[in-house]
């Protein structure tokens, strides 16, 4: 890891058939156009910082030898949700059916470019859903034990990313 990461999102709409399959061939993706993708429930996603933020933690704990996962893939979900259990990570990742998705890729800036690419013919594009919106609410809420009283105190629901990011940089400090 040596050069510089970099990364790229693409945000959309998919239909997970099996969840085994669906990852098979996005890591078959990944190894073709030697990247890292991972693709995360766009419904626990609370804004583009939310993931510049876990994604730079990511790559900062393999530079510094911290990482707790030995994939970047799998450490990414763990920033991401802030939680050192890999299964409870893991529910930030795809289930059956139609979801958002946005994909994280990792790579050189040429490989981000071809995973695009080839993530497009299993996606219907829509940007809209990196970002942070009321419907994501309950999920958010729930996926990172927020309260409404402090939703209250952090003075309300347009918050939620800082809380969210909050508990990124508490996992951090106590990792």
């Amino acid at each position: 890891m040596a050069q510089t990461m970099h990364y790229d999102l693409l945000a959309g709409r998919v239909v997970v058939g099996n969840v085994k399959n669906f990852l098979s061939n996005l890591n078959k993706i990944a190894l073709s156009c030697k990247t890292t993708i991972q693709a995360v429930d766009a419904s626990k996603i609370a804004g583009q910082r939310h993931i510049d933020y876990a994604l730079n933690k990511a790559i900062r704990s393999f530079e510094t030898h911290s990482n707790i996962a030995q994939d970047l893939g799998v450490e990414i979900l763990l920033q991401l949700s802030a939680c050192r259990q890999i299964q409870k990570a893991l529910d930030m990742g795809v289930r059956t059916g139609e979801m958002g998705v946005v994909f994280i890729v990792v790579g050189t800036e040429r490989s981000i470019e071809e995973t695009i690419k080839e993530l497009t013919y299993i996606t219907v594009p829509d940007e809209r859903l990196i970002e942070y919106m009321e419907t994501k609410r309950a999920s958010l809420m729930q996926t990172f034990r927020i309260t409404d009283a402090e939703v209250d105190a952090a003075g309300g629901s347009h918050k939620i990313p800082a809380l969210v990011r909050e508990r990124i940089a508490l996992f951090n400090a106590f990792k």
